[in-house]
C-alpha cells in the first residue's frame, strides 16, 4: 500500500494549512502467476475539525485514478515593484501513483488499474 499519511504529525500542519480537500491511497496486489500488479486507487474527501484543526474523513469516497490537482499560490510585490506569483503548495495524486507504476513497469511486470471488482 502507498499512502500519504495525513494523520502523521509531520504532515498534519501542512495539510491543514494547504486546505487540501482529498486524501489518496493506492493499494496494490502482486499476482506472480500473471507477472502483474493490480492497483486500486482510492480517494476520500476530507475536512478540518477540532481545535487545533486536524483532517477528518467526510462523506465522499471514489475509486479509480485521481485527476484532481490542488495548488496554492501567493502573490507578492517583487524587487522591481511588479506582482509575482509563486506556487506555495501542490498536490497531485499522480505524484503518488506514477513512481509506483514506473517501478512496476521497469521491473518487467504489468500494472493493471482496478476500478470495479476485487483487487
Amino acid at each position: 500500500m502507498a499512502e500519504w499519511r495525513t494523520e502523521e504529525p509531520a504532515w498534519q500542519n501542512l495539510f491543514v494549512q494547504s486546505q487540501l480537500i482529498r486524501a489518496v491511497r493506492v493499494r496494490m496486489r502482486l499476482v506472480p502467476d500473471e507477472h502483474e500488479v493490480r492497483a486500486l486507487e482510492e480517494q476520500w474527501e476530507v475536512s478540518r475539525v477540532g481545535d487545533p484543526p486536524r483532517l477528518a474523513i467526510s462523506g465522499e469516497y471514489t475509486r479509480g485514478p485521481d485527476r484532481l490537482v490542488s495548488r496554492q499560490w501567493t502573490t507578492e510585490r517583487g524587487n522591481g515593484g511588479r506582482l509575482e506569483v509563486t506556487e506555495t503548495f501542490r498536490f497531485d495524486g499522480a505524484e503518488l501513483r506514477d513512481p509506483l507504476r514506473n517501478a512496476v513497469l521497469e521491473a518487467g511486470w504489468v500494472w493493471r488499474g482496478v476500478i470495479f471488482g476485487r483487487l
